[in-house]
């Protein structure tokens, strides 16, 4: 009897278990209503999580290529199906600065936990790496994170400068002198004008001394305003906010992140996608009181990172399709390819199972692209 009910019980366990696997890997997967039609205007945006050049990357740039595009090449085709790409420096790229903010100008092209480092609190890159993303196609980069006062005001000055050099713009950071500069930028994309919007949950404890950062949490309340200003622009087409938030290596967003997320598409916001856990946090559609789909992808996890394990070292490159229907702009498709780091290099997954199912228990599987699939083709197909 006893050996019975242990049996009944192992298959219990066992069944609870596949359950649970099965419903993980059954995510809730996001749809649109917006149909895509002959003639109709279409965009597809990019995004990628954060870049994030730890030590041993670093090292092997400067021991390398000394681009930091060696270590992404691979996925450079990746945001070639997009019409605008965007992507999350996490840390500043302030020419010859060092921790305390002291500038000591060009110093070379170098590795040295002094000017240029890539430790776990401390992060500033050569500028290069400004001109690197800009080559491999990324249109704008967020600078709003907990890094963005690791070389104090003058780091996010010089970073701005350069980026403004090389063309690429930035967002959720502003220069010193600027005191009423935008903390978004609005960008012409294929007939569309789409807003990009930065925030950060917090800065490590820097004191940002010159109103230079927008924080998503800070002042509720000042956010709503501002997405408010910017999405009453009729000419502003969509607005996507970009916050680096939430709890590092956890899985599921927090509270905050799931009330504020709500607070600010209620407020006007299309779509949020979400970095800083350095792992994946699911997505959703979210319909406002208003009526419009919305989409929340909490985190994208690290697309350029040190850091170990498969959580830790699995991205993704989510996509997002805009569409003009009777005379507004709305949502009509997401997809997602995922990207995973071996060694000191990012590639695009083609093959790896266990990457394709820890990525589906928060992504699903039917809106994956292949790395070989058209975008938009893709995005317009409609899974029942």
């Amino acid at each position: 009897m006893v050996s019975m009910q242990r049996h009944h019980l192992i298959l219990l366990l066992f069944s609870l278990f596949f359950i649970q696997t099965s419903q993980a890997l059954a995510a809730p997967q996001v749809r649109f209503q917006t149909e895509c039609q002959d003639g109709q205007e279409r965009i597809g945006l990019s995004f990628v999580g954060d870049i994030l050049v730890h030590e041993a990357l670093y090292r092997a740039v400067v021991n390398g290529t000394q681009h930091f595009n060696q270590i992404w090449r691979r996925t450079d085709p990746l945001m070639s199906k997009a019409h605008f790409s965007v992507g999350n420096l996490e840390g500043p790229a302030a020419l010859g600065v060092d921790k305390r903010g002291k500038d000591h100008g060009d110093v070379g092209f170098i590795y040295d936990e002094v000017v240029y480092s890539g430790s776990n609190f401390s992060f500033n890159y050569h500028p290069r790496i400004l001109s690197d993303l800009y080559r491999s196609g990324y249109d704008l980069l967020t600078v709003a994170n907990n890094h963005s006062l690791d070389r104090s005001w003058l780091g996010i000055d010089k970073t701005i400068r350069a980026a403004r050099n090389v063309g690429i713009p930035t967002v959720g950071i502003r220069m010193s002198s600027e005191r009423s500069g935008a903390f978004h930028h609005i960008a012409s994309i294929g007939g569309f004008r789409v807003a990009f919007l930065g925030c950060t949950e917090m800065s490590n404890g820097h004191k940002d001394s010159k109103d230079q950062v927008l924080f998503c949490y800070k002042n509720p309340d000042k956010m709503v305003e501002l997405i408010k200003n910017i999405t009453s622009d009729s000419s502003v087409d969509a607005l996507i906010l970009l916050p680096h938030w939430g709890q590092e290596y956890k899985h599921s967003p927090d509270s905050r992140q799931k009330a504020f997320a709500r607070r600010y598409l209620e407020a006007g916001v299309t779509a949020i996608l979400g970095s800083h856990p350095h792992v994946l946090q699911p997505w959703e559609k979210y319909v406002t009181k208003d009526g419009r789909e919305t989409l929340v992808a909490y985190s994208l996890g690290n697309f350029v990172a040190g850091q170990a394990g498969l959580a830790r070292k699995t991205g993704l490159v989510v996509y997002l399709g805009l569409a003009r229907t009777a005379g507004r702009v709305k949502i009509f498709g997401a997809s997602y390819t995922p990207t995973y780091r071996e060694g000191t290099e990012i590639y695009p997954v083609t093959k790896n199972q266990e990457v394709f199912d820890h990525v589906a228990s928060m992504y699903g599987k039917e809106r994956r692209l292949d790395v070989a699939g058209d975008l938009m083709s893709h995005l317009c197909l409609k899974n029942e």
